[in-house]
């Protein structure tokens, strides 16, 4: 199943930039609970955006990259010692909560007034996104940008790879273990090569306009799937 999944992630990541990362959430929901779920899930979306990091990079946006990049340092550090301490319950509802804020409140675009915005996204987005697994704000800025979906899916892949090592490495600095949790790692990985190539392939076929659209549906869709397993 995670095979599958992580196959079908990828895909939809390379052809249309986000969502791939909310299919795994709720794979790994069905094994996991949330305050392991989360390291867990930084290693497979490391591995995910390594292959598609590589398969785009010709198209990486670079000044928007960089000052992401430096942003994330800071807030990663500091997110940590946050996760460590709360609860799995508030960690859980925190994640619901945030997706629907991001879902339905450009508020990535709100940093766009600050002097050197992407640092301010990157700082904030790498807090939330190590204590809930899920930060939303760089994905609401950047797809307000004049950025075509190769360049896009690139920059995106590239910055959360960025991200997602600093998670990792911050993660076993308070002491999580991955070893226990190998085999579900590269099952993700192994899923996630083909599909990379596959949306290498194909992804310079889907307009601007129908990418935009069905990343804010994809995102749609599993955000109620996330809050129908914590509700529910």
């Amino acid at each position: 199943m995670l095979l599958l999944g992580s196959f079908a992630a990828t895909l939809m990541g390379s052809l249309v930039g986000v969502g791939g990362g909310f299919i795994i959430i709720g794979i790994l929901s069905i094994f996991l609970p949330i305050n392991i779920l989360i390291p867990v899930l930084a290693a497979i979306l490391a591995s995910i955006d390594l292959v598609r990091a590589i398969a785009f990079r010709r198209y990486l946006f670079k000044p928007i990259f960089y000052p992401f990049a430096l942003g994330c340092i800071v807030g990663v550090a500091f997110g940590t010692f946050f996760f460590v301490s709360l609860p799995e319950k508030v960690i859980g509802t925190g994640l619901v909560a945030l997706v629907g804020i991001t879902l339905f409140t450009p508020v990535g675009a709100n940093f766009n007034r600050l002097k050197y915005p992407y640092i301010w996204i990157g700082t904030t987005h790498s807090f939330l996104s190590t204590i809930f697994g899920f930060g939303g704000l760089f994905q609401s800025a950047i797809l307000r940008t004049k950025l075509v979906n190769l360049q896009l899916t690139a920059t995106l892949a590239t910055s959360f790879l960025v991200l997602e090592i600093l998670k990792i490495n911050f993660y076993m600095i308070h002491g999580f273990d991955y070893t226990p949790y190998l085999g579900i790692i590269l099952s993700a990985v192994g899923g996630a090569i083909p599909a990379s190539l596959i949306g290498r392939k194909y992804a310079v076929n889907i307009s601007d306009s129908f990418y935009r659209k069905f990343q804010k549906s994809i995102i749609g869709c599993i955000a109620i799937s996330i809050l129908a397993k914590v509700w529910l």
